[in-house]
This record gives structure tokens, C-alpha cells and sequence, in this order.
């Protein structure tokens, strides 16, 4: 039962946080990142959350997520900087809410068939701490192929089409 409650434990985790990025950003943003990305669960909704990413700088981008509200609610927008890094040959996303002192981490692809996105979330089963960005760099380039590495959901976000 002992097992069982690691798998339980394991299945619900949270993303990763650090506070340092992997590198400054050493993968330039690619042009078919930018504009307003739905989540595909989110594309049979009225009115989903976007995110809406523009380029900042060559090796930074700003994401602004946009909730939009309900009878009970305002509309909630939160600000994102994110960075690209190479860790032997994948590319991972650096994550950084404006305000924030924390960075989230994701393994980032894109699939040109579909026009989509795909995240994989680091898992918060990771108990590390880092204090500079190459030993996190290194921890990520000798544990990404192991299966708990990222959490079991992959986030997939579709370019949303522009409204008729």
C-alpha cells in the first residue's frame, strides 16, 4: 500500500518551481509561437482562456492569459515572460509570472501537422532546490528521460482561429 500511495502522490502533483531559469534563453522564439493559443480541452467553451504570446525580445516572449469572467466574476489577466533552453537536444520553456520570483518548467514541442503545442509539465515530484541555472540544466539533462520526470497530463494548446 506503500506503492500505492506514491502513485497517488506522484499522479497529483503540481508543476516544478525554481528560482533560477534553466539558461538566459539560448533558443531564439520561433515565429509560430507567437499569437492566441487555446487549450485543447478548453476548445468546445464559449469563452476559454487564451494566451496570447508576442515576441518581447529574440530570446524572450510575453504571455498574457486572459480568464474571462462569469456573472460572478471580473475577466482575470496575468503576465507571463518566457524563455526557450536547449537541454541536449529538447527544448524546455522557462516560465515566469510578472511579480513572481519563481520559474515553471516545461518541455516544449510543437507539432507543424495540427498547428499545436504541446507542454510537459516538470513534476513537483522533484524535491531538489537549485541555486544556479547550470546545475539545474544538468539535473534536467540526466533525469528527463525518467517516467515521473513530468507529471501525466501534457498540455496541448491550439492557434485560436481569428473570429469571422
Amino acid at each position: 500500500s506503500i506503492a500505492l500511495l506514491g502513485i497517488i502522490i506522484l499522479l497529483s502533483g503540481c508543476p516544478f518551481s525554481g528560482s533560477v531559469p534553466i539558461d538566459e534563453g539560448t533558443v531564439p522564439i520561433p515565429g509560430k509561437m507567437l499569437g492566441t493559443w487555446i487549450k485543447v480541452s478548453d476548445t468546445s467553451e464559449a469563452n476559454p482562456t487564451t494566451f496570447s504570446i508576442t515576441l518581447e525580445d529574440k530570446y524572450h516572449a510575453e504571455v498574457s492569459k486572459f480568464e474571462p469572467g462569469t456573472e460572478d466574476t471580473e475577466d482575470h489577466l496575468t503576465y507571463y515572460r518566457v524563455s526557450l533552453s536547449d537541454v541536449d537536444g529538447d527544448i524546455f520553456m522557462n516560465v515566469q509570472e510578472n511579480g513572481s520570483t519563481s520559474y515553471y518548467y516545461y518541455k516544449y514541442t510543437y507539432d507543424a501537422n495540427n498547428d499545436q503545442m504541446n507542454l510537459y509539465e516538470v513534476s513537483d515530484y522533484i524535491k531538489e532546490t537549485f541555486d544556479t541555472s547550470k546545475s539545474l540544466k544538468g539535473f534536467i539533462a540526466k533525469n528527463k528521460s525518467l517516467s515521473f520526470f513530468f507529471t501525466n497530463t501534457t498540455d496541448t494548446y491550439l492557434r485560436q482561429k481569428k473570429q469571422e
